[in-house]
């Protein structure tokens, strides 16, 4: 499982940067560094001082104090792995070769109904791990139209035939692979797996209409939120919308929540909330 996160400081200090559609020229001036160290920065290539680092926080909006245990990589989630829930049956697997993502077996323990979470790559091992715990796949869930979480779709939906559901405002993200999608998920209503469920919330701003899948224990958030991250935006619109959705929808969930992200560790609320630069709350 992980020992790292997904994004280090120079990303977040990217996204930040490009969410607000700013040059490294004006983040630069802004923050008393040159453009040239603020690309080095993104690069990984300048280790920043102290002072560096509160410039940047002030003129990127980030929390200073969560930014600065970003910049000295002090924080890596408890239990990179996710909390083993009580009534949820969950199954993480990072899947791909060069490029990893996380896609998720879940489901009911007591009726032994459940889905896969978007299935990007190695259909065999995601439904090995279907398999192994006993499941009868229902549903396959994605959360946003990105190939790195569908790129296994058409196979992983011919062994199970299980139904495909995505958000109806992502389907021109889903290209041809939108023929396999049987009905579309709502923010609000609930996919039933025997005794448990999962609620469809909205967490756009990485894509038009991600969304986040959340059960009293857990919460599936897609590319929504990493540890001590977000998932990437390249307008000041959907990088506020995105930051808007994931305080309402995910950080305000019970702090001993278990958020399981697209790519890299799990993570709690409570990790999120003490950690992660974005939020300044």
């Amino acid at each position: 499982m992980y020992d790292a996160l997904e994004d280090e400081f120079g990303d977040v200090v990217g996204k930040a940067r490009r969410g607000q559609e700013r040059t490294t020229a004006d983040v630069g001036s802004a923050s008393g560094l040159s453009a040239a160290d603020i690309e080095r920065l993104e690069a990984y290539d300048l280790v920043p001082s102290p002072e560096q680092v509160l410039a940047l926080a002030h003129t990127l909006g980030l929390a200073p104090e969560k930014l600065h245990r970003a910049a000295a990589v002090e924080f890596l989630p408890d239990e990179p792995g996710g909390r083993e829930p009580i009534d949820l049956v969950v199954e993480m697997r990072v899947l791909g070769t060069d490029f990893l993502m996380n896609g998720y077996v879940v489901g009911c323990p007591r009726t032994k109904v459940g889905a896969i979470v978007d299935p990007g790559f190695q259909a065999d091992r995601i439904l090995q791990a279907a398999e192994g715990a006993q499941l009868d796949i229902a549903f396959i869930l994605l959360t946003h139209g990105h190939f790195d979480h569908v790129g296994a779709l058409a196979e992983i939906r011919q062994a199970t035939q299980a139904d495909v559901l995505a958000s109806e405002a992502e389907m021109e993200l889903l290209g041809d692979l939108r023929q396999h999608v049987d009905g579309y998920l709502v923010p609000g209503e609930l996919i039933e797996m025997g005794r448990q469920s999962l609620r469809v919330a909205a967490t756009p701003g990485h894509t038009p209409a991600g969304v986040s899948l959340i059960h009293a224990e857990a919460a599936f958030v897609g590319d929504a939120l990493f540890a001590g991250s977000v998932g990437g935006t390249r307008n000041r619109s959907d990088y506020k919308r995105q930051l808007a959705a994931v305080q309402s929808e995910l950080l305000s969930l019970p702090e001993g929540t278990t958020l399981y992200p697209g790519h890299g560790p799990a993570t709690t609320v409570a990790e999120e909330l003490a950690n992660n630069p974005f939020f300044t709350d």
